[in-house]
């Protein structure tokens, strides 16, 4: 066992982002295992899966019937269990959104294999598959190791490696997966996106507000501009939304949706442990906040101590300026 098999997503026509990152980092951790690097398109990711051998994939595999149409756990278990005979993998590597979670947690039982949920690091030692995974908001950073032998499912945080570069030049076979007994114990009957639902967690800009703000006008008059003119999504502290201030699909912390986006903008937030764990893994940290003891500045990349009331006008503008010339 020496390969790496990568549970591809798509976003509209191309690769999600998260797939990218893990074709690149699966491409390393082949080579270092002395196998090959393989790929695998269920359902509607088959008419990007030919993408997957520009990134690095030297097989792809598809998965394409009207039982998978939709995620259902059963229906993805047993495609991807097609393609673990197909190509008797070390390591099954996908990303960490819900579906991939259920998908994940459920094929780790079936392949009666190792699995390990929000890494932000995979390495090959001795041999052996070891990954690093933060816990209790980041203040503790977990190690495990796999005894090679057995299969490992790793689901990864977003952005936690550099996307792979395409190679327009390159490409791999595809092969269509017989699937037996595909036959899933739930049908989906329709799928309706949430009213105002937000995506912040596939965002990578991201611009937060918190109580330093002042009031909510104030928040809806400075976020979301200066979110975009970033092209970016906009979140919110836990103080602001149990203050009614903004909705929760917007709270980004412990108790809200876990983020790592490339540029993580903090506008009065204080930094409460609960925040911190939900956005610390960011690859860069601004913060504004005229306390200069906050505790979001002990982890911030740049820290600007102001009234965030002064300074955001004037980072909005200035970023409109420089994108207008």
């Amino acid at each position: 066992m020496s390969n790496v098999l990568v549970i591809l997503e798509a976003v509209g026509d191309d690769l999600a982002a998260i797939s990218r990152e893990l074709l690149g980092k699966g491409r390393q951790l082949a080579d270092a295992l002395g196998g090959s690097l393989a790929a695998l398109a269920i359902g509607p990711t088959t008419a990007v899966a030919a993408r997957a051998g520009q990134f690095g994939a030297d097989q792809v595999y598809t998965a394409n019937a009207p039982a998978l149409a939709q995620y259902t756990t059963d229906g993805y278990v047993a495609a991807a269990m097609a393609a673990v005979q197909a190509c008797n993998p070390a390591l099954i590597l996908a990303g960490t959104s819900f579906q991939m979670r259920d998908f994940g947690a459920a094929l780790a039982t079936d392949l009666n294999a190792g699995l390990v949920v929000d890494a932000t690091d995979l390495q090959v030692v001795d041999g052996a598959i070891r990954a690093t995974r933060p816990s209790h908001g980041g203040n503790v950073i977990n190690t495990y190791r796999f005894a090679a032998g057995k299969p490992v499912v790793a689901l990864v945080r977003k952005q936690s490696f550099p996307e792979a570069a395409a190679q327009p030049d390159r490409s791999a076979p595809v092969t269509e997966l017989a699937v037996a007994n595909l036959t899933p114990r739930t049908e989906v009957q329709a799928v309706a996106p949430k009213a105002g639902a937000v995506n912040l967690t596939d965002a990578a800009i991201i611009v937060t507000g918190g109580r330093g703000l002042g009031n909510k006008d104030n928040y809806y008059r400075l976020i979301p501009p200066l979110a975009e003119a970033l092209g970016g999504a906009y979140g919110a502290s836990r103080a602001i939304v149990d203050d009614g201030w903004v909705p929760y699909e917007h709270q980004v912390g412990q108790t809200g949706k876990t983020v790592s986006p490339k540029l993580y903008i903090a506008a009065g937030v204080s930094g409460a442990i609960q925040h911190l764990a939900g956005m610390r893994t960011s690859r860069t940290i601004v913060a504004i906040n005229k306390d200069p003891e906050a505790p979001i500045f002990r982890i911030a990349t740049l820290g600007v101590v102001g009234d965030v009331n002064e300074i955001l006008p004037l980072l909005t503008a200035e970023i409109k300026a420089r994108l207008n010339r």
